[in-house]
């Protein structure tokens, strides 16, 4: 599965993201901004605000991160392919 995630390492946690998201999929949690998987539906609006592309990412993976083990991110993880 293809999830949609923020970079932490370029995010500058304005925000921009989560007030762009109408469906309010994103976050904040402990400064870091996380997208929950089972309420994205992929539409854009955040990568369209997003200052820094950090919005603009998404990485394959077995099963979702949830917002919680996003939260704790310092760089976004390594995937196995």
């Amino acid at each position: 599965m293809r999830q949609h995630v923020t970079d932490p390492e370029i995010c500058i946690g304005c925000s921009a993201c989560e007030l762009a998201c109408p469906l309010k999929a994103i976050k904040s949690i402990l400064g870091r901004y996380c997208v929950d998987a089972s309420v994205c539906e992929g539409c854009g609006k955040c990568i369209e605000e997003c200052p820094t592309s950090a919005a603009d990412c998404f990485i394959e993976v077995a099963e979702p991160y949830s917002q919680d083990q996003q939260s704790q991110w310092t760089s976004l993880p390594l995937i196995d392919t």
